[in-house]
Formats: C-alpha cells, structure tokens, sequence
C-alpha cells in the first residue's frame, strides 16, 4: 500500500466536520492547511471560508489536490519552514492535523505562526499523544522501550509522539490564547475502544512497516512486537488512552 493511497483511506475514519464547527470560522476567512496531505480539510474548509491554502511537501499530494480543488482553494508544494505566507494575504486561521509534530523546534515555528495571523485569528492543532506505547498493552514486554523509543524520538528533533500532548502548553508559550481543549479525542484508527476494523489493522500494518528506527531497537523482536501490538488492536478488550487531542486557540 503507498503513502497515497493509506492517507486517502485514512480519510474515511477522520470526522473533520466536527472538529471544523469548534473552530470560530468567518465567510471573509484566509485559512491555511500545513500539511494539508491529499485535502480533505481543505475541501470542507473551503465551503465556510473565502481561500483555503493547502501546504505540503509531498508532490503526489499536492498534484492529488490540484486536479480536483475548487475555485476557492489554492495547493503549495513546500516544507512548513519556506512558506511565504505574506503571498497569501491576511491570513485568519491555521489548521494542521498531525504534521506540525515532525518539526525539530515547534514553539518557535508556532511563534513564526502568531505574527502572521491577524489579530483574532485562530490555529487548530490535532495530533497524537504517545502514538504506538499507547496503543499497546502495558503490560507487555515491549511497553518500557517502546516508549524510550517515542520520548528518544523527541529529543533528536525526528518526530515527537507525543505532540498531542504538549500542544496546549506550546500554544500558551507562544502567545495564544486557549479556547478548546479535547484530550481525548475518539478516533476510529488512533484512540478507539473495542476490536478495530481489517481495514484499521490493514493501515497499522504498513504504517508499522515504515518505522525503521523502531525496527532497529528492536532488531529481530520487531515481527514479535508487531504481531503483539496488531493483536491487542485487535481484542475486544483494546481500550483508548487519550491518544488523539485537538486544541483550538486564538491571537
């Protein structure tokens, strides 16, 4: 399965309309999407707002994006630290769902974000928090490294796990002010309870597949810590813990 084709899955599990009636949308709005991936955010985006604009780095999305955008939405193919957002006139609201947790410095990116918001504009940030420890049990063998991995993973600058987590507390560090807050956000393929889906494990499958870093602590362990944490998604007993969170904050 490529990129492309577990993201436009994936759409079919995120219920983005009603994370988009929290946030305080105006018809004359500028809103940016940072990591807009194939654009489903930006689609639903765009039927409230004035101009939506889609950034992300992976070609194959943002050429996904173009060929079906609608008048109101424009699609930039960038990493988040080169995009000129002056371009895009005065910008009313960011949204970024999982992608912000990939930057090595976030609280300096997310102050970069406050000074070119207009002055009562919002951001809203959904992401995961303890992404693979959390979703396996705690009682297994793994659990301890698993969650070294994550917090090592943090401090290398590589990919925070538990970006969901620290959102609220970046946002306030870099002038916003909280509006909302989930911290338990549901979640049919990231923070769910009871058996997930073929279709979830499917998507768990080869996202694990592509986590080289993780394989290496693991070494030959990893087909055994796979198949372990697949099976406990899998049991009715499987229990979300805050995996998800979404917060919403103004200027």
């Amino acid at each position: 399965m490529s990129l492309f084709h577990e993201y436009k899955k994936q759409q079919e599990w995120r219920d983005w309309a009603r994370f988009v009636e929290i946030i305080p949308l105006t018809a004359s709005d500028t809103i940016v999407d940072l990591g807009c991936s194939v654009g489903g955010v930006s689609r639903i985006l765009s039927r409230q707002v004035k101009h939506v604009v889609g950034v992300d780095i992976n070609d194959e999305f943002i050429t996904f994006c173009d060929s079906r955008k609608s008048s109101n939405e424009t699609f930039v193919l960038s990493d988040f630290q080169s995009v000129n957002f002056a371009s895009f006139g005065e910008v009313s609201g960011i949204w970024a769902s999982y992608s912000l947790s990939y930057l090595s410095d976030p609280i300096s990116y997310l102050t970069s974000l406050y000074s070119v918001l207009n002055e009562g504009g919002w951001i809203a940030l959904l992401d995961v928090s303890c992404f693979i420890s959390g979703n396996l049990a705690k009682e297994s063998k793994y659990y301890t490294r698993v969650l070294a991995f994550e917090i090592a993973s943090y401090g290398s600058g590589l990919y925070d796990f538990d970006f969901g987590g620290k959102m609220q507390g970046m946002l306030q560090q870099a002038g916003f002010d909280i509006v909302h807050v989930d911290s338990d956000v549901s979640d049919p393929e990231l923070n769910f309870s009871g058996a997930a889906s073929a279709d979830i494990i499917a998507a768990w499958s080869a996202r694990l597949g592509r986590m080289k870093k993780l394989r290496e602590l693991l070494g030959e362990e990893y087909t055994e810590f796979c198949d372990e944490l697949l099976a406990n998604l899998s049991a009715d007993t499987h229990d979300k813990r805050g995996n998800v969170r979404f917060v919403v904050a103004k200027k």
